[in-house]
């Protein structure tokens, strides 16, 4: 009988562990019914929110739920599942530079999968902490540090996420009968578009080269002008938070 239970509760334990990342998922639900509800940032304090902002709240964090960045509360200590969060960036970028190489000898598919989701994903998870996390007043300063750090590979995440679709797409080139066609032009292209640089050597050629040119414009723009801004407007306010509080925050924050 005890060789039974044992059993049984490894099996129960178990099946917890893996539904660990499906209930952070489901989590952000939660967050978004405190949102509406005039609970959050805590219980007792009501953020005087638009109904606008209440919606932009929720898109973004109906996405983040979406993510798979949860699959790091597979992790049962919230410094392994900090750790694993800051991996699974680092992991995405790579994943996507290795796709960018190989872009021309996997399905086309896969290559605006992987790209679409690199650029959807880093660009949300930075809009959530202009608009959601940045709410908690015990945001700490290695939070901030960490943060501006994710910012640098969310950044080039969109320089060779955009390349990769240029590059497929062939919808950009220096004419409409010389399209681009080595991934250095496709880079380059992208890292110009970003900065708004736009020297016109390259330029786009089909409609949906236009609306990608035009899209990682604002993105970069957005990425540049307000979560910098914001970070740097809000440093100030930033205090130093007791180890053990920052700690618990890093792991609710990143996960």
């Amino acid at each position: 009988m005890k060789l039974l239970s044992a059993i049984f509760n490894t099996f129960v334990f178990f099946i917890k562990w893996l539904l660990r990342p499906i209930r952070s998922s489901l989590g952000e639900y939660k967050l978004i019914g405190n949102i509406w509800t005039g609970r959050y940032p805590e219980p007792g304090e009501q953020l005087p929110l638009s109904p606008l902002e209440r919606a932009v709240m929720t898109l973004l964090i109906v996405i983040r739920s979406l993510s798979l960045t949860h699959l790091c509360k597979l992790a049962m200590h919230y410094r392994i599942a900090s750790f694993l969060s800051e991996f699974y960036v680092t992991l995405r970028f790579v994943i996507l530079c290795l796709v960018f190489v190989a872009c021309s000898r996997i399905p086309q598919w896969l290559c605006y999968t992987v790209a679409f989701y690199c650029i959807i994903d880093g660009l949300n998870y930075r809009l959530c902490i202009i608009f959601v996390d940045r709410y908690d007043k015990n945001w700490g300063l290695r939070s901030l540090n960490r943060s501006l750090i994710l910012l640098l590979i969310n950044y080039c995440e969109l320089i060779v996420g955009f390349a990769i679709l240029y590059l497929v797409s062939g919808s950009v080139g220096f004419s409409e009968s010389q399209l681009i066609t080595s991934r250095s032009e496709a880079l380059y292209f992208s890292a110009v578009t970003i900065t708004t640089l736009g020297y016109g050597d390259i330029k786009p050629i089909e409609p949906f080269g236009r609306w990608l040119s035009l899209s990682e414009t604002l993105m970069g723009f957005v990425l540049i002008v307000l979560v910098i801004g914001t970070f740097l407007t809000g440093v100030k306010n930033i205090r130093n938070v007791p180890m053990e509080k920052e700690q618990e925050l890093d792991s609710r924050f990143h996960s």
